[in-house]
């Protein structure tokens, strides 16, 4: 009976044992899953951080583009004018000298 006493104890020495190992063990696993969740938490503020860094870069660029686009539209409007403003003026004085054209010919044939 002894040695059944003897063996029990021992059987619960190596049932505390390894009890302890597998507490030491969740502990040691709680502290990484906390860890790996804090790195989680941190990539996904880092993702948000830089999604928004990226939107409003976007919408810098856009911006800058459109602005620019405006002032070449504007520039053209500009360009235009003075052409359509040079060929009105090119366009009266062809005219001009038309109408004089038979007064010369005629001088000229006098």
């Amino acid at each position: 009976m002894e040695n059944q006493l003897e063996q029990l104890e021992d059987y619960v020495k190596r049932l505390v044992i390894h009890f302890n190992s597998l507490l030491a063990e969740k502990h040691q696993l709680t502290q990484q899953l906390s860890t790996v969740k804090k790195q989680l938490q941190q990539q996904g503020e880092n993702f948000q951080a830089e999604r928004e860094r990226v939107r409003k870069q976007h919408e810098q660029e856009k911006f800058h583009l459109q602005e620019s686009m405006q002032t070449t539209i504007d520039e053209l409007i500009a360009e235009k004018k003075r052409y359509t403003t040079v060929l009105k003026a090119s366009s009266d004085e062809l005219q001009r000298l038309l109408q004089h054209l038979p007064q010369v010919q005629e001088d000229f044939n006098g």
